[in-house]
């Protein structure tokens, strides 16, 4: 099944069938209102695609959500895949899982939108525009020519128990050296990041480089969890970034 597939509103055949799906189909599209009534609230262009359930914002960027049903899930979580397309820089589109807590449907909706825009969303929105912090700026050398990048930085997402929290740059810190090799000339770019660590001393983690493994960012960001001195059972740290070219160095 592709993944598409699941975006589809899949027409029921008879009555007894509808009233079976019409718990999850309920539930996937009270957040896809939920999302694009929040997104209106800040501001932005929305629409409802009729074919399955997605948003188009702002004429450009298409976001297609399904709620994954897992029952070996805490019921008190909501547990959302959330594919993130851009005709022209992510045409194959940026999925992200991302959860939501709460005892409600409507709690837990709350949690995994506000989730999905303070981490994925914004600096996805924001890398449209050639703002950027200076502080984060860098340059990489590609095909032998300076080129300025604006980094984009979406919340830190922290799991588990922690005693004090690390700075939201500090993914970025770590990875920052070796960015120059792994840059394309495309105008943006966009980072994933995860990486946990349980009591036993088990690290698992995942880097994503364009959709892709990068090896060296993981073992970069798995050094440094080696570090952490664990509160509980499992810490974890999470964050998406995306790279902008600044304008000047556009070819």
């Amino acid at each position: 099944m592709g993944l598409f597939d699941f975006f589809k509103k899949k027409p029921s055949k008879n009555k007894q069938a509808d009233r079976q799906q019409s718990e999850p189909v309920d539930n996937n599209s009270y957040l896809i209102d939920t999302l694009k009534n929040r997104l209106i609230e800040l501001d932005y262009q929305v629409e409802k695609k009729p074919q399955y359930l997605a948003l188009i914002v702002n004429d450009e960027i298409e976001i297609a959500t399904v709620i994954i049903e897992n029952p070996n899930n805490h019921p008190n979580i909501l547990h959302l895949m959330i594919l993130t397309i851009h005709p022209k820089y992510f045409p194959n589109g940026i999925e992200e899982n991302i959860v939501g807590v709460g005892v409600t449907i409507e709690e837990k909706v709350k949690s995994v939108i506000s989730n999905y825009i303070d981490t994925t969303f914004s600096p996805i929105i924001d890398s449209f525009t050639d703002s950027h912090s200076p502080d984060l700026d860098f340059i990489a050398i590609m095909n032998d020519k300076k080129v300025l990048w604006h980094p984009k930085l979406g919340n830190l997402t922290f799991q588990g128990q922690w005693n004090e929290h690390p700075q939201n740059e500090t993914f970025f810190e770590i990875i920052k050296d070796k960015l120059s090799n792994k840059l394309t000339s495309n105008k943006i770019n966009w980072l994933k990041l995860y990486i946990s660590k349980r009591s036993d001393g088990v690290i698992i983690g995942e880097c994503l480089f364009n959709n892709e493994h990068w090896e060296d960012g993981l073992n970069d960001i798995t050094e440094y969890a080696k570090s952490w001195k664990i509160n509980g059972d499992f810490q974890g740290l999470k964050q998406f970034i995306v790279f902008r070219k600044c304008d000047i160095d556009d070819e």
